[in-house]
């Protein structure tokens, strides 16, 4: 192995801010934009619709979660830590890749029709269908693109496919267009982005230095396993509490959530701006990238410490402003997950990182770790004073657990490093660390 010289560390290191700033602002504008769809459904289409549209991308959403195995984001590190060429990387993927989206898209139509609203049928479902296709492979692209440091490029598709819902969705809806061109819509802008990308760069022609498909799936086992664990963290909440208590309580928890979806959300995009660039240095140059991971860390705490103190002092104010004085009861809840705002943002930050070190099976225990004390304790919580609060505080203990696991092992492998590099070069090496 040959350390970087000191203009790669520099230009691995200008990659790392500007993927962080791609990232953060791409998704944030297509946040931003997605509302102005949700309000003009909200307004002129009928309840029908509205219904369909969010319980279907839900469903889409959940379940490309809950069945992803984890190889794009194994494609994009082998990538940036130049252990593949982009085509090769590509290439292994799309294998793999292709099997977890054959069974999102099972899963999601089964669930669709047991749990959906009545008017779901096969005019739904194939839109549908081509929606979970075309972002899976788009999220395989975008992940392999952000690896060869095509981190604006990259954005820049993300803010134009948010762009291509909310002009078309929205000028279908004001012409009165029901769920189905709605949801035609939904996976044509996906395809647009899709077809970008594949222009951009394409899968190498013949297998090269890549994985076989088989080697590909057993890499990603630990990564698929923790992923869902995660997902299971951060949903187990509501599950429990509509299972375990009122109907109140669980609008209250919906109500409540939404400050933990937009943590998540923001927590998730620091963590895959960073990711590119970290994974670039980790093998030449771990020392500069524990640098870059440092100061993210002290500047992510340094703001969040704050805001979660004031989230939690003005927790009611803003809740009731927000929502009206009737959730007032939602308030216990709001500042347990404003409280835990900072350990999330830090837990998803060490996740990026150890995995562009190659730490999955730790991923792996902080996530199954972090999903059973989360169940556990909402579990007892419930069975003690059922209510939203419950379900904050199982999901609270749940985070901090993913995080004192993820941190205990950063801080493990910073020490091996020290240790490693003190040592003279005839002194024999520990074997991993």
């Amino acid at each position: 192995m040959t350390a970087l010289e000191p203009d790669d560390v520099l230009t691995k290191g200008r990659l790392i801010r500007v993927g962080v700033m791609a990232a953060l602002v791409s998704r944030i504008f297509g946040r931003l934009v997605g509302i102005i769809l949700v309000i003009v459904l909200a307004r002129v289409a009928d309840p029908v619709t509205v219904a369909l549209y969010g319980f279907l991308l839900g469903t889409v959403t959940l379940m490309a979660s809950v069945t992803d195995l984890g190889v794009a984001s194994l494609a994009g590190r082998d990538v940036a830590a130049r252990v593949l060429a982009a085509p090769e990387a590509l290439r292994s993927a799309l294998g793999p890749q292709s099997l977890s989206t054959a069974v999102a898209v099972v899963l999601t139509c089964v669930v669709a029709v047991l749990a959906g609203p009545a008017a779901v049928d096969a005019a739904v479902l194939i839109p549908c269908a081509v929606f979970v296709v075309a972002n899976s492979m788009f999220n395989l692209w975008a992940e392999v693109l952000r690896g060869s440091g095509r981190v604006v490029l990259e954005g820049l598709l993300q803010g134009v496919s948010a762009l291509l819902l909310v002009t078309a969705g929205s000028a279908a809806v004001l012409a009165g267009a029901g769920i189905v061109p709605l949801l035609w819509i939904v996976a044509g802008k996906e395809l647009a982005v899709l077809a970008a990308s594949a222009i951009w760069l394409r899968p190498a022609a013949t297998r090269g230095a890549g994985l076989s498909f088989g080697a590909a799936v057993r890499r990603s086992l630990w990564l698929a396993v923790a992923g869902t664990a995660l997902v299971l963290l951060w949903r187990q909440g509501m599950l429990l509490v509509s299972s375990m208590a009122s109907t109140r309580a669980l609008a209250d928890y919906v109500v409540a959530t939404r400050l933990l979806d937009a943590t998540v959300t923001l927590a998730h995009t620091l963590g895959i701006g960073l990711f590119p660039g970290i994974a670039a240095l980790a093998v030449d140059a771990p020392d500069a990238a524990r640098r870059h991971v440092r100061r993210y860390l002290v500047a992510v705490l340094g703001l969040s410490v704050p805001l979660a103190v004031l989230g939690t002092v003005l927790a009611e104010p803003v809740t009731t402003a927000i929502f009206g004085d009737e959730w007032r009861s939602a308030v216990p809840a709001v500042r347990v997950l404003a409280i835990v705002t900072p350990v999330i943002l830090v837990a998803y930050l060490l996740w990026f990182v150890l995995l562009a070190e190659q730490q999955e099976r730790w991923l792996f225990g902080g996530a199954v770790a972090g999903a059973a004390v989360g169940v556990g304790a909402t579990a007892v919580l419930l069975a003690v004073a059922p209510g939203a609060a419950a379900g904050a505080w199982g999901t609270a203990a749940g985070a901090v657990v993913l995080a004192v696991v993820l941190s205990s092992r950063f801080i493990q492998t910073r020490r091996a490093g020290r240790h490693r590099r003190g040592r003279s070069p005839a002194e024999p090496q520990p074997n991993g660390s």
